[in-house]
């Protein structure tokens, strides 16, 4: 099963909603990228002022926090699936910068990229939880030796298009996991290397039910294998 960094690794490094500054002035980032050692990489023109003007190339950085939000991809209530928290000191990388960094980034040729080392992370899972999680401290070591979720940038469309279109078979799923009360809603809420998670909402109850895969997929054709697997066949 997943563990707390491979979630966290995996969030910062697929979100879309990434924050950084300092307590609660902070600017949301148009695009970020994440290196091999799990730093995260952004325009520093796009962070609260009064974090960017106090970075110089060469020197030690400001220490600055970042927030990422996971939200799902299927519209509803309790869409918000993760939170990372961290900190840690603001680099400048030296020029010249690689073209496909720039390109990610869609940073000008006289552009600055930060990059935030981080120190000290937490991260408030609410998938298969209950109530409101307390958030989990992640040692820094543990984030950076973590892996992406091999679904990790694709799972999102997936579970947008099993919603829209296979919602039948996402409820018979439901079923043979959990009881799903009647006309109880089954909708999937995500999707990772060992199985997806689907969310029976009745009434005020809600409840996560993890369908495993027959076993850990690598990529997102095995995970369509894997759920036809289950599905059986004409499905």
């Amino acid at each position: 099963m997943s563990t707390p960094e491979h979630r966290a690794r995996t969030l910062v490094a697929t979100t879309t909603m990434v924050e950084v500054g300092v307590l609660d002035q902070r600017a949301v980032l148009r695009r970020h990228a994440v290196d091999g050692a799990g730093a995260v990489l952004f325009d520093l023109a796009d962070a609260a002022p009064q974090c960017a003007s106090r970075a110089r190339p060469g020197t030690p950085g400001p220490v600055v926090d970042l927030v990422g939000t996971d939200v799902s991809s299927v519209p509803g209530p309790d869409r918000v699936r993760g939170v990372v928290r961290m900190s840690g000191p603001v680099e400048i990388l030296p020029l010249p910068l690689r073209p496909d960094l720039r390109d990610r980034l869609g940073i000008a040729d006289d552009g600055v990229v930060g990059r935030l080392v981080p120190h000290a992370l937490t991260l408030e899972w609410r998938v298969e939880t209950d109530g409101d999680p307390a958030p989990s401290r992640i040692g820094a070591e543990d984030y950076a030796a973590a892996r992406v979720d091999a679904l990790g940038g694709w799972e999102d469309g997936w579970v947008a298009h099993l919603d829209a279109d296979h919602s039948a078979v996402l409820h018979t799923l439901a079923t043979r996991h959990a009881t799903v009360p009647p006309g109880a809603r089954v909708r999937p809420v995500l999707a990772d290397e060992f199985g997806i998670v689907l969310r029976v909402v009745s009434g005020q109850l809600r409840r996560d039910v993890r369908v495993p895969f027959p076993r850990r997929v690598s990529c997102g054709c095995e995970a369509v294998w894997a759920l036809n697997s289950l599905v059986g066949p004409g499905r």
